[in-house]
């Protein structure tokens, strides 16, 4: 089925490709445009491309805007063929997948493997500047929401990838937080993104929070967390899927979920006075999305320094703080790591492979 949609995307992507050289032919015979070009074709203007520019704006006036129309081929293969696109699995009722949670990565069990290594070594590492630290391995969206996979096939490495974590991990000796247990299955997840939404979001939070008051004890800083009424939220599988674009009828509708703040109350003294944080949170974009930090933050009573990014993967924002910027932990008492699982069969980032010593 999956080939037959791409095999109808490349022949709607001819016809449309045939049909824009209609239109600029149509547009380049028009008498307005004739007389445009002539008036810049002579051969000062052909040297110094100035009819090469004419050219290439009356082109880019010929054409239809395109993004509708592919919104809608992306919509109708949506609907029709069950088809999400190269990146994006369509499970049921509306769910999208990230592809590479489903798949296998080619030399993944080495990958797996070494970052077994660069575990030990982070721990080392941190606890040589005398910082505790707190792992929350995020196990994928296909695993804790499985029943919405609907048939989706997933590989066997994929299958296997939370199980062998967990065997192998432990020797390591980590304060690992595990949220598989009593987790909300469909209703931890976002339908049509990657991530957790509000509730998964606090779930783990609480999780993370009472590791974190096991090491440190609970803070006593005053907070209030407030969550504005729900509206839609378009997910990142929606846009990688190009389904963002399509009419209502083709496509899931998107999540809906409120957006979540927290006030810190501070006391006395200019803002100079105020220490910096002694929690800091180092992980992917899961510990950005959803109030995973606040959630954080009021679960343990205690101000944490976001240092996440997008894109870190296993333990890219980490290595960073740990090889380019370690005054951060100068002050730092604990540092929250959190991964997705799926990136530990991922092939190794430069950073990775430098933190390991391994230059090639």
């Amino acid at each position: 089925m999956a080939t037959l949609a791409r095999i109808l995307a490349t022949l709607a992507f001819l016809a449309l490709m045939l049909a824009g050289l209609g239109f600029v032919a149509a547009h380049l015979a028009g008498r307005d445009t004739r007389e445009q070009l002539a008036s810049a074709f002579s051969g000062t203007d052909l040297l110094k491309g100035r009819f090469t520019a004419a050219l290439d704006k009356q082109v880019i006036a010929a054409l239809p805007k395109m993004s509708g129309l592919e919104g809608l081929l992306s919509g109708l293969s949506y609907r029709v063929l069950g088809d999400a696109g190269a990146l994006v699995r369509a499970g049921c009722p509306g769910w999208l997948f990230y592809a590479e949670e489903l798949v296998e990565t080619p030399g993944g069990d080495a990958h797996f493997a070494a970052r077994l290594k660069l575990a030990a070594k982070i721990r080392d590492a941190l606890a040589a500047k005398n910082v505790a630290l707190v792992v929350l391995p995020v196990p994928d969206k296909a695993m804790l929401a499985a029943e919405q996979l609907c048939g989706v096939p997933v590989a066997a490495q994929a299958r296997g990838r939370f199980g062998a974590w967990w065997a192998q991990s432990r020797a390591l000796g980590l304060d690992q937080v595990e949220i598989a247990p009593g987790w909300p299955a469909a209703n931890g997840f976002l339908r049509t993104d990657t991530h957790w939404n509000v509730p998964g979001a606090k779930f783990a939070a609480a999780r993370v929070a009472d590791a974190v008051k096991r090491r440190l004890g609970p803070g006593a800083q005053a907070m209030k967390l407030d969550e504005t009424a729900p509206k839609p939220r378009v997910g990142d599988l929606m846009r990688l899927a190009g389904l963002d674009r399509s009419w209502p009828w083709s496509g899931p509708q998107p999540d809906v979920e409120p957006e979540v703040s927290l006030a810190i109350a501070r006391t006395g003294g200019l803002l100079d006075d105020v220490p910096a944080p002694q929690v800091v949170l180092a992980g992917s974009s899961f510990s950005r999305n959803s109030g995973f930090l606040e959630f954080l933050q009021a679960g343990t009573g205690t101000e944490v320094a976001q240092r996440s990014r997008d894109g870190s993967g296993f333990a890219g924002q980490l290595l960073e703080i740990l090889m380019d910027q370690p005054e951060i932990l100068a002050q730092t008492r604990l540092v929250v790591w959190e991964f997705p699982m799926r990136a530990l069969t991922r092939p190794l980032s430069e950073a990775e492979r430098r933190f390991l010593g391994d230059a090639t």
